[in-house]
């Protein structure tokens, strides 16, 4: 279902995001049904989104596996806090 992206490809993203501003930080309220909405209309425009996440890590790797379950997104970077993330072609 998912595609996998090639290492050119990824690398690609990566430089893309890290000169990306933050697009969206997830509050105190952790990922609500708002945030997934943004999330959907910044993904209808780009293919690429970075998110500020919790700043425990564990929480962090939750929120991630999250989103990646309710959204055709993969994980592109982390660094510290950021994540960035690419849409997912089906």
């Amino acid at each position: 279902m998912t595609k996998n992206l090639s290492g050119k490809e990824r690398g690609k993203l990566k430089s893309e995001a890290k000169t990306r501003p933050v697009d969206l930080k997830v509050g105190k309220k952790g990922i609500t049904d708002n945030l997934l909405s943004e999330i959907r209309r910044i993904l209808e425009d780009d293919q690429l989104f970075k998110l500020r996440l919790s700043p425990e890590k564990s929480t962090r790797l939750e929120q991630i596996d999250h989103l990646e379950d309710k959204l055709s997104v993969s994980l592109i970077s982390m660094v510290g806090k950021t994540a960035s993330f690419s849409k997912v072609e089906s």
